[in-house]
C-alpha cells in the first residue's frame, strides 16, 4: 500500500488531532451530564476523520474504498451518539430504552454491512471517478441504499437539532447562551452533508463531514463547559492574561512596553522587571517588523520573521488601546509563535510544487506517448493509422461544406535500384529528405502521412485539382534540384506523383485513396517524374 500526504490528508489529520484533543478534555468532564455520550461521540469522529485521512492520502483506489468502509463505523456511528447526547442532555434520557437504542443502530450497522460487502450489489457505490488533478482524490457515485442512509442520517441530525433548539427557548436566561452555542453546533453536519450530497463541495473528493462534526464537537464542549462561568469570574486580570500561550504586551504612546504576559517573556523578551518601562526596540528584536504597523486608529495582522538567533515566524496582532472616553493610549500587541504551522506550510508547498513538477512531466511523457502514437519514427510524418482517421473526417467536412479535397499520393522513383546500388540507409536519407521536403512546404490544414515504403499520401483540405497540380509540380521540380551526397555518391532522386480530388473522383475515403493510387501508376507507365490526374 502506497500513500501520499496531501492537503486532503492533511484537513483531516488535523481533524482528528483537534478531535483528540477533545477527548482528552472531555475526559476530565465526563461526570457532566452527556460527559460519557459526548466522550463517545469524540471517539466516533476521531475514528471517521483517521480514516478519511488514510482514505485521502491512499494511492490505489482499492485501499481508497476499503479505508472509506472502514470509516463508515465513524460515520454512521456519530449521527446516533450526537441523538443520545441531545436527549441526555435536555433530560430526556427516560426515553433511551435498550430496545430503542437498538433499533436506532439498525440501519446504521445495515449500512456497514452493505459497505463492506459492496463489490456484491453496488448498492452503497455504484461506481467510482478520479477527483481533481493533483488532490489524489477519489469521487463515489452513490448506489440507491446510500441515499437511506443519508436520509436517516439527516433524520436524526434534525431531531437532535430540534430537540436541543426547543431546550434553549425553555430554558433559563443564565444557560440561554450555552445553549444557543450548542444549538449552533448541530447545524455544522447538517450544511457540510448537504454540501457534500449535493455536489457543491467546493472541495471534490474531500469528504469534509468528519471536519463539521469535528466543529460540533467542540462547540457542544464549549457550551456545557460554561455552565462553570460563575466559578471563574473572580480569577485575576494577572492570572488570567498569564494563562495565554501568546505573547501579550501593552505599548504606550511613545513606544515604551509598559505590560506583559509570561509567554511575552519566555517568546521574545526576557524578565518583565528588566523591560518594563524599556523603549521596544531596545529589547524586541524584530522592532523595525513592527514598527510600520503601530495605527492608532485600525487593528493590523501580519506575519514577521525572526533570523537571529534561530529562524522564526510570528503572527502579529497589534491593536490600538482606548478607553472608556474612546481616548487613544496607546495598543495591544499579540505575538503567536506560528514557526511549525508554517514549517508545515512550506514543506506542504515543497510538496506540492514536486507533485506539479510530477504531474507535467507526466502530461509531457502523454503529450510525447500520444504523438509517438500517431507519428512516423522515420521521417516524423503522421502514420498509417493516423491518415485514415483523418482522411475519414476531412472527407465528410468536405461533404457538409461543400469545398474539394485532394489527395495526392506520392512515390520515389526508382526506390529499389537506390537501395541495391547505395544501400539501405542511403535509401532511409532519401525517404527522409522526401518526407521533410513535403512537410516543411504544405500548409498548415494539410496531412503529410507515410503510407509505407518509399510512398506517402497528402491529404489537402479545401484545394481543387488545378491547384493541387500545381503544388504537385512545385514539389516535384523542388526534390529534383536536390541533390544528396551519400559516402561520396551523388543521389538526385524524383518522384512520381498521382492526385485525386473530391467532388471530382471517388467518394469514399477508401476509393479516393484508391483513385489517387490508380493515378500514381499512371504517371509511372508515363515515363516518372511527372504528376497525373485520376479521370473517371
Amino acid at each position: 500500500m502506497s500513500y501520499i500526504i496531501n492537503a486532503y490528508a492533511i484537513v483531516q489529520f488535523s481533524t482528528a488531532a483537534i478531535t483528540l484533543a477533545l477527548i482528552y478534555r472531555v475526559w476530565k468532564r465526563r461526570h457532566i451530564r452527556g460527559g460519557k455520550t459526548l466522550l463517545l461521540l469524540f471517539i466516533a469522529v476521531l475514528w471517521w476523520a483517521m480514516c478519511t485521512g488514510f482514505e485521502a492520502a491512499a494511492v490505489d483506489q482499492s485501499v481508497k474504498v476499503l479505508w472509506s468502509k472502514i470509516s463508515y463505523i465513524g460515520a454512521f456511528f456519530s449521527p446516533p451518539l450526537f441523538l443520545f447526547f441531545s436527549l441526555i442532555y435536555t433530560n430526556r434520557q427516560y426515553s433511551l430504552t435498550n430496545l430503542k437504542i437498538a433499533l436506532v443502530f439498525l440501519i446504521p450497522l445495515a449500512m456497514i454491512g452493505l459497505a463492506f460487502s459492496n463489490e456484491l450489489h453496488g448498492l452503497i457505490w455504484s461506481g467510482f471517478e478520479t477527483g481533481p488533478a493533483g488532490t489524489n482524490s477519489l469521487i463515489y457515485q452513490h448506489g440507491y441504499f446510500y441515499w437511506v442512509g443519508m436520509i436517516y442520517i439527516f433524520a436524526l441530525v434534525a431531531f437532535a437539532s430540534f430537540t436541543l433548539f426547543v431546550h434553549s427557548v425553555k430554558s433559563q436566561v443564565l444557560y440561554q447562551r450555552q445553549n444557543r452555542i450548542i444549538l449552533l453546533a448541530s447545524i455544522f453536519p447538517i450544511v457540510s452533508a448537504v454540501l457534500y450530497v449535493s455536489g457543491l463541495n467546493p472541495f471534490p473528493g474531500l469528504d469534509i463531514t468528519p471536519v463539521s462534526f469535528a466543529f460540533t464537537a467542540a462547540a457542544l464542549l464549549t457550551g456545557i463547559s460554561r455552565q462553570r462561568f460563575l466559578d471563574v469570574i473572580p480569577i485575576s486580570h494577572e492570572f488570567l492574561i498569564d494563562q495565554f500561550d501568546d505573547a501579550v504586551m501593552v505599548i504606550d504612546e511613545g513606544l515604551r512596553i509598559i505590560d506583559l504576559n509570561q509567554a511575552a517573556e519566555r517568546m521574545i523578551i526576557g524578565e518583565r522587571e528588566k523591560v518594563i518601562g524599556k523603549p521596544g526596540g531596545d529589547v524586541i528584536r524584530f522592532w523595525d517588523q513592527l514598527l510600520q504597523n503601530f495605527d492608532p486608529s485600525h487593528q493590523l495582522r501580519f506575519e514577521i520573521e525572526q533570523s537571529q538567533p534561530e529562524k522564526k515566524y510570528f503572527q502579529t496582532t497589534i491593536s490600538p488601546l482606548k478607553n472608556n472616553q474612546s481616548q487613544f493610549m496607546g495598543w495591544t500587541l499579540v505575538i503567536a509563535d506560528i514557526t511549525r504551522r508554517k514549517a508545515a506550510e512550506i514543506a506542504l508547498q515543497d510538496v506540492n510544487a514536486k507533485l506539479e513538477n510530477q504531474l507535467q512531466e507526466i502530461r509531457s511523457l502523454q503529450e510525447k506517448i500520444q504523438e509517438q502514437a500517431i507519428r512516423d519514427a522515420m521521417t516524423g510524418a503522421f502514420n498509417r493509422g493516423y491518415l485514415d482517421e483523418t482522411l475519414e473526417r476531412e472527407l465528410a467536412r468536405a461533404k457538409r461544406n461543400r469545398y474539394p479535397l485532394s489527395v495526392m499520393m506520392i512515390d520515389i522513383d526508382f526506390f529499389k535500384k537506390i537501395n541495391d546500388s547505395y544501400g539501405h540507409k542511403a535509401g532511409d536519407l532519401v525517404i527522409k529528405t522526401v518526407g521533410k521536403m513535403l512537410m516543411n512546404n504544405s500548409r498548415a490544414c494539410d496531412c503529410v502521412c507515410r503510407f509505407g515504403g518509399d510512398e506517402f499520401v497528402v491529404v489537402m483540405p479545401e484545394m481543387g485539382e488545378a491547384d493541387a497540380v500545381i503544388r504537385a509540380e512545385k514539389w516535384r521540380t523542388l526534390l529534383k534540384s536536390k541533390h544528396m551526397i551519400f559516402r561520396n555518391n551523388t543521389i538526385a532522386p524524383t518522384i512520381s506523383i498521382g492526385i485525386a480530388t473530391y467532388p471530382n473522383s471517388e467518394k469514399s475515403s477508401r476509393s479516393i485513396v484508391d483513385a489517387a493510387d490508380r493515378a500514381l501508376y499512371a504517371a509511372k507507365d508515363s515515363g516518372r517524374d511527372c504528376v497525373r490526374v485520376f479521370n473517371s
